[in-house]
């Protein structure tokens, strides 16, 4: 369940301190970091106190929250300051405003609609995207902090990533866990975008490298042959690739790999 779904402050933040058990001691930590003494935040959680506007700003950052779920959680609080009626009933109405936005966004991704250019320069900016696309078939990386664990990131980063990935149909989200759509960006090979796709695939690999996996198969050559034969091996590697790609569109969702084929003239006839 995420912020939006809850009508008050209070029972979001029961929600989330106590989604891992009472052991995990996540109210003696966000206490520290506000700070305040925990028993305060238990007089908070029971109504007989409140937070300010700083400590709420405080609990954005612990919860790592994403902008839009900062701003929901601090127009709750101040809902719940707020004394007079109709300062109450003008928070109430920026809460359903913000979330009628979101089930018209929520609405259109229901329809088949074009990946704009924008959108797709954003995809290809950072290999992540396609890694979180990739991950999410993956039990363990169906949820924010599942990923979050995975690809060492903040949750809130995560969340901003995965909202994008959601509003462009490349995931759905339902009831906290991730799942990939059957949509995808596609690139076609004379794309502007296909470059940074290509760069951005090879500085994971160089970056995978460094922990020197002996189970990882990582090769590289210069080398001199015929021209009839630089073609032979292309034609290999290309009926290989065909092979592979007719394999893993069969393949269970067990694990996840990156593949890159490199093969080229060492020096350009340009």
């Amino acid at each position: 369940m995420r912020i939006f779904e809850f009508e008050n402050y209070r029972e979001y933040l029961e929600f989330r301190l106590d989604a891992d058990g009472a052991r995990s001691g996540l109210r003696k930590k966000m206490a520290e970091f506000i700070p305040v003494h925990t028993t305060y935040v238990s007089q908070v959680l029971k109504g007989r106190a409140e937070f300010s506007l700083e400590q709420a700003e405080l609990i954005n950052e612990f919860l790592e929250h994403s902008e839009d779920e900062c701003e929901f959680f601090i127009l709750l609080l101040l809902r719940d300051r707020a004394h007079h009626l109709k300062l109450k009933r003008r928070f109430d109405q920026k809460i359903k405003t913000m979330r009628d936005e979101r089930l018209k966004i929520k609405n259109r991704l229901s329809q088949t609609q074009e990946i704009s250019q924008k959108d797709r320069e954003r995809f290809y900016s950072n290999s992540l995207y396609a890694a979180i696309h990739v991950l999410s078939s993956l039990e363990e990386f169906q949820t924010i902090e599942g990923l979050a664990s995975g690809i060492k990131l903040s949750r809130k980063k995560i969340r901003e990533m995965v909202d994008f990935l959601i509003r462009i149909q490349i995931l759905t989200e339902v009831d906290g866990r991730l799942k990939p759509n059957n949509a995808h960006v596609h690139l076609n090979s004379d794309s502007e975008l296909i470059l940074k796709h290509h760069i951005n695939w090879r500085q994971h690999t160089i970056n995978n490298l460094q922990f020197l996996n002996t189970e990882d198969l990582h090769y590289s050559a210069c080398m001199t042959l015929s021209v009839a034969d630089a073609a032979k091996i292309k034609e290999s590697m290309l009926a290989n690739l065909k092979a592979n790609v007719d394999i893993i569109s069969k393949s269970k969702d067990e694990t996840a790999f990156v593949m890159s084929f490199d093969f080229y003239k060492l020096l350009s006839d340009e």
